[in-house]
């Protein structure tokens, strides 16, 4: 009979264990971590915030004297004086220059005596006329004698309102050779020199003045701009401090500007409108022709939405913004943009106040991502005067993305 197989199940086993064992010394004898969770990346955002804000217009405006007056000579002669000092203020009424009044006084003189003749022979005339007045009525003389008399006595009055003619005129001409201040202000250099022939042929200037307080500043504004301060919220009449002026020197003007005069139209030529504001000049230190920047409060957005400009996408031209949601997701956001302030612009539609916006590292995300939104300030402007800061439209200029 054949032998049966008999297995010893035991030394199986322990076969089986010594085999693991190896295995596991060949792996190091470590045992794998379970895999880590992958966390959403942090990410800063701010939080869009409702406050009022200015839209501040800023223009170029030329400063202007409110009277300026070209002081001319209005008779012929040879200037003999000048009184006044280049430059420094006079008075209505002060004595600026005296022309050689001889030639004049001369002029004054015949048309005296012309009138002392002509006054003369007029008294005669009247004694004749009354003469033979009574003569024709008591009969003596015919009427054509007596008419002859009439007429030179009416001939010879008017010689005399001819001669009174000739005085006054020769006075007046001789008033032109003392040449006074016309206004108050500031007179500038004189344009002839003492010894000189002027107002031969024509009006000679001889020197400007103006007045300097206060000065106008015009300038001109699109047509888009005079509608939008139309339909702004400010009403007919502006706040106080609501026009300001910056010098050359990029400081701001101590004082307050008001408006004076809006033209009538609009130029068809540049689509513009002229306007002109005006300024207290107490200290003088502004001077006609000067240039500087015109600050114009034209509108106020009441509690508008705002979030700073870095955080605004433009894509062929459509805004948008990443907005993270409260599970913090990523979305791509369209708003509608006003006006821009110190870096902070208006949304006119599109978001709500406290929406998380992400303004930082925006080239980094893209919507559906998933961020852990880290809350930081929101830039802050200028307390109350944000005309401190350039005020421009947003409509184009952002920042591009793709």
């Amino acid at each position: 009979m054949a032998k049966k197989k008999i297995f010893h199940y035991p030394a199986l086993i322990m076969g089986i264990f010594l085999c693991i064992q190896l295995l596991t010394a060949c792996d190091g004898g470590e045992e794998k971590a379970p895999p880590e969770v992958q966390l959403a990346p942090s990410m800063k955002v701010v939080r869009a915030t409702t406050r009022d804000m200015p839209y501040w217009g800023e223009f170029i405006g030329q400063i202007s004297a409110v009277d300026s007056v070209d002081v001319r000579a209005r008779v012929a002669g040879f200037l003999q004086e000048k009184r006044f000092k280049e430059g420094l203020h006079v008075k209505k009424g002060d004595l600026l220059f005296i022309i050689d009044p001889k030639p004049f006084e001369e002029d004054l003189n015949v048309a005296l005596s012309g009138l002392e003749y002509n006054q003369a022979l007029l008294a005669k005339a009247k004694k004749d006329f009354d003469r033979f007045q009574k003569l024709l009525e008591e009969g003596v003389v015919s009427q054509d004698e007596f008419e002859g008399y009439q007429t030179d006595f009416d001939t010879y009055q008017a010689k005399v309102r001819e001669s009174n003619a000739q005085v006054e005129n020769a006075r007046i001409q001789l008033g032109y050779t003392k040449i006074y201040s016309p206004i108050d202000g500031v007179i500038g250099r004189a344009q002839v020199d003492i010894g000189n022939l002027v107002g031969q042929n024509e009006s000679t200037l001889l020197a400007t003045i103006s007045t300097v307080d206060p000065v106008y500043v015009s300038f001109s504004v699109s047509e888009s701009e005079y509608v939008r301060a139309k339909k702004g919220q400010l009403g007919e009449k502006p706040p106080k401090n609501s026009i300001k002026l910056i010098l050359a020197d990029g400081e701001e003007y101590d004082q307050s500007g008001s408006f004076s005069m809006v033209d009538r139209a609009i130029d068809s030529q540049t689509g513009t409108l002229g306007i002109r504001v005006s300024f207290p000049n107490p200290s003088g230190l502004l001077r006609p022709g000067q240039y500087g920047k015109i600050r114009v409060l034209m509108d106020m957005a009441k509690e508008a939405i705002v979030i700073p400009v870095r955080g605004i996408l433009d894509v062929q031209g459509m805004k948008s913004v990443y907005l993270v949601t409260n599970e913090g997701t990523i979305v791509n956001q369209p708003v509608t943009l006003g006006f821009e302030v110190n870096g902070l612009v208006v949304i006119k539609s599109g978001l709500k106040a406290d929406d998380q916006i992400i303004v930082d590292g925006i080239n980094r995300v893209r919507p559906g991502m998933t961020v852990t939104p880290e809350v930081v300030p929101l830039d802050e402007t200028p307390k109350d005067s944000a005309h401190e800061g350039e005020t421009t439209e947003r409509t184009e200029t952002t920042r591009k993305d793709g």
